[in-house]
């Protein structure tokens, strides 16, 4: 797993992915992700489906193209930049666009739990399994080493993370034609009894499709 601006393909970075790192890494402290929630929830365009609870949303919902300076709500659909695949941003949580970022971010509605995504091509079930090994180091220097073994299963792969204030949660969803996405929400230790939830609810949701042509795949 890498920055959200990395482009990745076939298990090659073109940075320095963060799965890469030495565990020995500098941690920053909650605040900085506070101020990224401040800054992203001050945006006052709103688009896409009022809030609504997981069951109703409709997954043949045509896909949103994520635009920065736009916050989607819960029960949008948002196609994965770079790619025709699509996700819905699960109940009680948000998504928007940072303008120095190419994903979305995910936030919840209430607390300090953010998301990221990242769609990778070209990748083996091994390769993915290999990335969620190794610490993760995110953005402004959030650093996370695994906690856990991976628990698999024919369509996902998921990982429990140790931060130095923060606990990480990471699932990948397993597409046809080795692509995946790897959605991964952190947050304070009190609210991370509903971070397998979000990610199996972000799970369901993927949906995989052709990609845009002339357009690379993946993080």
């Amino acid at each position: 797993m890498l920055p959200p601006n990395v482009l990745v393909r076939g298990g090659a970075f073109v940075e320095t992915a963060a799965f890469r790192l030495p565990s020995a890494c500098v941690v920053l402290p909650v605040a900085v992700v506070c101020v990224l929630l401040t800054s992203m929830r001050s945006t006052t365009v709103w688009a896409g489906a009022e809030p609504v609870a997981a069951a109703d949303i409709r997954q043949g919902d045509r896909p949103f193209d994520v635009d920065s300076g736009v916050t989607y709500r819960a029960g949008t659909r948002l196609r994965i930049p770079g790619t025709d695949w699509s996700f819905v941003v699960p109940d009680r949580w948000q998504s928007s666009r940072p303008e120095d970022s190419e994903m979305p971010f995910l936030m919840a509605e209430v607390g300090k739990g953010l998301g990221m995504i990242f769609p990778l091509a070209d990748v083996t079930r091994e390769t993915v399994r290999d990335h969620l090994s190794q610490p993760l180091s995110l953005l402004h220097g959030l650093s996370f080493v695994p906690a856990s073994t991976e628990v698999e299963t024919e369509t996902s792969i998921a990982r429990s993370y140790q931060g130095e204030e923060m606990i990480g949660r990471a699932l990948a969803a397993l597409g046809p034609g080795n692509v995946c996405v790897i959605y991964f929400v952190m947050g304070p230790p009190e609210e991370a009894t509903s971070f397998e939830a979000v990610l199996e609810r972000l799970r369901q949701s993927t949906r995989f499709a052709d990609p845009i042509p002339g357009h690379e795949i993946g993080l």
